[in-house]
């Protein structure tokens, strides 16, 4: 079955950053983000989006990921806690207005208790352009296929 993003996310309205989710597997997610005139965090004077929102990007595609799990067992997506990121490296200022950010997170680990990390990238044209792992606290039940 497949899944919009406003359906696996605990967010809503402009607060989801993501646009489409491109594929799934057991340990991660490909997710897709636009940059417009339109973004949330578009600055007119920078012609994009800073950088520093890929951070958020990342997290929501990890919160794709787990929303995907729990839709597995007829679940609402629910609240996760983005603990940290270790050594964020952009290599932009800003993502560019029109550029497609390709966003991966894929899980390094996840304990019984909720505590997980995850090994993260963004792509603009196939180049990595942000890299990071950051850890997370999902709430509930395991997430673990």
């Amino acid at each position: 079955m497949t899944h919009t993003v406003a359906e696996l996310l605990p967010h809503a309205g402009r607060a989801i950053l993501l646009d489409v989710l491109h594929s799934e597997t057991p340990q991660g997610v490909i997710a897709a983000a636009r940059i417009s005139r339109s973004h949330p965090f578009f600055s007119a004077e920078l012609n994009g989006v800073p950088s520093w929102v890929g951070i958020e990007l990342m997290a929501q595609a990890i919160a794709l990921h787990a929303g995907l799990l729990v839709r597995r067992e007829n679940e609402a997506p629910r609240v996760g806690y983005l603990l940290g990121a270790r050594s964020y490296i952009p290599t932009l200022a800003c993502f560019p207005e029109g550029a497609e950010l390709e966003v991966r997170a894929e899980r390094v680990y996840l304990d019984d208790s909720g505590l997980g990390a995850y090994d993260c990238t963004i792509l603009m044209g196939g180049e990595q352009v942000a890299k990071t792992t950051i850890t997370v606290f999902h709430t509930g039940k395991e997430l673990a296929p």
